[in-house]
């Protein structure tokens, strides 16, 4: 895997056990919370900054420290995916708020994924907990 994302279709799969994609329920209101399931489009923004868009929602966001697929622009959250290169992942963050990021349970493959502290451990470079990591797999369109 790349360092850096570019632009793209990707399944964006949890490190917990079992590996399952994040994504959204197929109904369709006007917003919902992200799950554990589904393919992504990747847009980068900016230096390791991205548009993330999930099952027909253009715009990601974050209400009440749930990250939310949303059809209303001022919803969308640009977000910031840094390497990590000890475990070949990703840690997702709100571009304005890089101590938190997107984690998950680590028992619940049906897991909404939430916004939570950014835990890291250990010598140079850290360990990061798997709940937190997420890779960018590439789809075939």
């Amino acid at each position: 895997m790349a360092p850096n994302l570019t632009s793209g279709t990707f399944s964006i799969v949890s490190l917990i056990d079992g590996n399952p994609p994040v994504g959204v329920n197929f109904t369709r209101p006007a917003g919902q919370s992200v799950y554990l399931n589904a393919p992504w489009a990747v847009e980068q923004e900016g230096d390791n900054t991205y548009r993330l868009s999930v099952g027909g929602y253009r715009y990601t966001g974050v209400v009440d420290n749930r990250v939310t697929a949303s059809i209303f622009p001022e919803k969308n959250v640009e977000w910031i995916a840094t390497y990590r290169e000890r475990q070949d992942a990703y840690t997702i963050s709100p571009i304005n708020d890089d101590i938190v990021g997107w984690t998950v349970a680590y028992d619940d493959p049906n897991s909404k994924v939430t916004l939570r502290v950014i835990v890291a451990a250990g010598p140079w470079p850290p360990l990061f907990l798997p709940p937190q990591l997420f890779r960018f797999e590439e789809v075939d369109e």
